[in-house]
């Protein structure tokens, strides 16, 4: 091949080359450049060929910034008959700044004589500036939400797909990465609801959403803790590829919401105490008058003395059932969960209401055979008690003042349910996200706790409460309850509000 072609042939081949090439002399001229190279330096083609590589205004710099000596360029090393490993360096070259991996080759004179001395080197680099500032954007994000993540007041914990942690912004007293890196989360909260934090955990993955649960765990005393458990599952290409898992300490906010309900559960007893006690006094009336014809008969008339007893014993019974509601709203201590008839609760909670509902105008009652919720019974006549107070309030100056409690079933749970609808002004949907808040109210008078307790005593049973609502179409509340247990013990998980 005549030696004008050969040189076409190798430029057309330098051209194809996706880096930039040169072409040094032993001298140090430039003698062969390939257009990527000229376009990663900004210099023209007539500015470099025959011109000294170290003459050109081009900086290198290593990775932590310095520039390099004259000495210590890869060229020039190349050139003293050194053996240069590929190298990473920062490159400014007139008004383009960047990245590349430079190589550095030295040409032997003639191969046939195997003799080292050098007719020349090629130099070549890929641009890798794309790569390098994507992998500095992303150490710069990573960085910050290490920061953010370690000032966060709350515990952040990342684990893989089976568990095991990753990372934690913090450890308590006694533990460090050898100890926790590694471990399942659920290791380290209380034993008895280690398969519940399972079973929640592996529910975020199976429906790549996000669960929030309350469960115990150590505290930084050394002693126990209460925590709200937020499990955020990553989704990576349609699948999960790790759980973000938050922990805020709830104790004391569970110690004051706990005050607050008693409180208001010694409210409410008070409110229906003093309704009812006019109650009592008609049965009462009722006993004595009938015991003391009973008494005071003269002319022995067995029969009527009998069947006044009889009445007296009538009125007896009726304020027995009604001191033993007031009981059973007065009943405190712990609130461990029990099988309980949801329909008497109602009935109970209707019946020390009286006073309110006596208001209310219409109130109407469908409530089927329900099988038994797992619930505590004072608790849950509280509930009621709040829901059907609210009812009756909600439509005393209303033109249609109707109440309807009627029980619903999802079957596809096993959950059931009682729901308390009223005809009052309702509650515009904009509302709905935050009616359970504490302190919110629409009342000129109250603390705006009540439903905000209800919605807390109903949850820690391992059920939810509803609410369906529009301005002008009244309200409903639906309290749900599970009927069974899961084989670990804990109710079973409320259904989710369509």
């Amino acid at each position: 091949m005549p030696e004008r072609a050969r040189v076409a042939l190798l430029e057309r081949l330098l051209a194809a080359v996706p880096g930039g090439v040169v072409y040094v002399s032993g001298s140090g001229t430039i003698e062969l450049v390939n257009d990527e190279a000229l376009r990663l330096s900004g210099f023209s083609r007539a500015e470099v060929l025959g011109r000294s590589f170290l003459s050109l205004e081009l900086q290198l710099l290593d990775e932590r910034g310095r520039p390099l000596s004259v000495e210590e360029r890869p060229l020039v090393r190349a050139l003293a008959g050194e053996v240069v490993p590929p190298m990473t360096l920062a490159y400014r070259a007139r008004d383009r700044e960047g990245w590349a991996v430079f190589r550095v080759t030295r040409l032997p004179l003639d191969d046939s004589l195997g003799e080292a001395s050098a007719a020349g080197v090629v130099v070549s680099f890929v641009d890798i500036t794309d790569r390098i500032r994507a992998e500095q954007k992303e150490r710069a994000a990573e960085d910050l939400w290490r920061t953010l993540a370690t000032n966060f007041p709350d515990q952040v914990v990342i684990t893989d797909v089976d568990g095991r942690i990753q990372y934690t912004n913090r450890y308590y007293p006694g533990q460090s990465a050898e100890t926790v890196l590694g471990t399942t989360v659920w290791e380290w909260v209380e034993p008895d609801r280690r398969d519940y934090w399972r079973e929640q955990f592996l529910a975020s993955i199976r429906t790549q959403t996000i669960v929030r649960f309350d469960t115990m765990g150590g505290a930084y005393d050394g002693g126990k803790a209460w925590y709200e458990c937020l499990l955020v599952p990553s989704v990576e290409h349609g699948a999960v590829s790790r759980v973000i898992v938050l922990g805020r300490d709830v104790t004391e906010r569970r110690m004051i919401i706990a005050r607050i309900a008693e409180h208001d559960r010694l409210v409410s007893l008070g409110m229906v105490a003093a309704s009812v006690a006019h109650e009592i006094m008609n049965p009462l009336t009722y006993v004595l008058v009938n015991l003391e014809y009973a008494i005071t008969d003269k002319r022995g008339d067995d029969e009527r003395r009998a069947r006044a007893l009889v009445d007296a014993r009538e009125g007896a019974l009726r304020m027995q059932q009604i001191v033993r509601d007031l009981r059973s709203l007065g009943r405190s201590g712990a609130e461990e969960l029990f099988y309980v008839d949801m329909r008497s609760v109602v009935e109970t909670a209707m019946r020390l209401a009286g006073p309110e509902l006596a208001h209310a105008g219409e109130v109407s009652v469908e409530l089927d055979d329900l099988p038994a919720v797992l619930a505590n019974e004072s608790r849950l006549c509280q509930v009621f008690i709040n829901l059907l107070v609210n009812a009756a309030q909600a439509v005393r100056d209303q033109p249609v003042r109707a109440i309807r409690v009627r029980s619903v079933r999802d079957e596809a749970t096993e959950f059931v349910g009682v729901a308390v609808r009223d005809s009052g002004p309702g509650i515009p949907p904009s509302h709905h996200a935050f009616i359970f808040e504490p302190f919110y109210t629409t009342k000129t008078q109250g603390t705006g706790l009540g439903l905000s307790i209800t919605r807390d005593i109903v949850t820690r049973m391992g059920g939810r409460v509803d609410i369906e609502s529009a301005l002008g179409e009244g309200a409903t509340f639906t309290v749900w309850l599970p009927t069974r247990r899961t084989p670990t013990g804990r109710p079973l998980a409320a259904p989710t509000q369509t």
